[in-house]
């Protein structure tokens, strides 16, 4: 919420889960403080994309981490501690400072999961853009040969002709990471040495997100059963992928890099919106 829209003051914002959701989807990555104030098992259960997880008793010795020209969006299970930390920033300058009423307990839509370090270190801080475009480049291939790996093992078809375009999916995002990298202006490993490189990632590598296949699945309790869990599945994976570049942005030490990860996470974003509508699609179309 820019400073100029209505209700934003020096003072604390109520918004909905809702209201949040609305704003951040309009808003370019890395933009807003977006600060989870639970404990760190809690964010490492479920935390909104690209949070920043600040726990409430650490807030007042961490402000300095904060960029007190963004907006700042807190929240919590419940919307109690972030807005106590709401109540902080304001009081030390920052504005405006919105309060997720409901927290993670009103929040519809996915989440990510795993420590803050969850996934870094395949993109360290000092990882070149190239280095960056070719790490998304192999998720993006492994994430299609693990939705075609659950299609064989589906037994419903519908439910794998489902897993089937998902796969299709990953191979437009593969062609896209590469447009991306083109327009980068940083140099492209000719086809062989990009297959290359999906080649020397065992099985169980890890896909979207710094996660194996295994760990996506033994998280929900085994591999997809029906068309919204297929759906919930790919969202939570593209959240994950979001996640893991917004985070890897704020660490990164060049600029070009930063920009590679934030061209990335742009993407994600959009895949991830666009899931979400598929989602809903089908929710109305299953009403009685």
């Amino acid at each position: 919420m820019p400073k100029d829209m209505p209700g934003a003051t020096d003072q604390v914002v109520t918004q909905s889960a809702d209201e949040v959701r609305r704003f951040l989807a309009g808003q370019p990555p890395d933009a807003v403080n977006l600060v989870d104030v639970r404990q760190d098992w809690e964010y490492r259960e479920f935390h909104l994309p690209g949070a920043r997880l600040v726990p409430l008793g650490e807030l007042p010795d961490r402000l300095p981490e904060l960029d007190r020209e963004k907006t700042t969006v807190t929240y919590c299970r419940s919307g109690h501690r972030s807005a106590a930390a709401a109540a902080i920033l304001a009081g030390q300058g920052f504005s405006p400072v919105v309060n997720m009423a409901g927290g993670v307990l009103a929040w519809r839509g996915a989440g990510a999961v795993g420590p803050t370090e969850q996934g870094v270190g395949f993109l360290p801080p000092t990882a070149s853009p190239e280095a960056i475009f070719q790490t998304a480049y192999v998720m993006e291939v492994r994430l299609g040969a693990f939705y075609h790996a659950q299609a064989e093992q589906a037994a419903d078809p519908e439910l794998a002709d489902t897993l089937r375009r998902l796969a299709g999916f990953e191979d437009k995002h593969k062609a896209m990471v590469l447009a991306l990298w083109r327009k980068s202006g940083a140099a492209v490993p000719d086809a062989a040495t990009l297959n290359a490189a999906v080649s020397e990632n065992p099985p169980g590598a890890a896909l979207e997100g710094g996660f194996s296949g295994e760990a996506y699945l033994s998280g929900r309790g085994g591999a997809p059963e029906d068309l919204r869990d297929v759906l919930e599945l790919a969202m939570a994976v593209e959240a994950q992928a979001q996640d893991l570049y917004l985070r890897c942005a704020r660490a990164a030490l060049s600029e070009d890099s930063r920009e590679a990860l934030l061209r990335l996470s742009r993407e994600e974003k959009g895949h991830l919106a666009a899931l979400s509508a598929l989602l809903d699609r089908m929710s109305q179309n299953n009403e009685p």
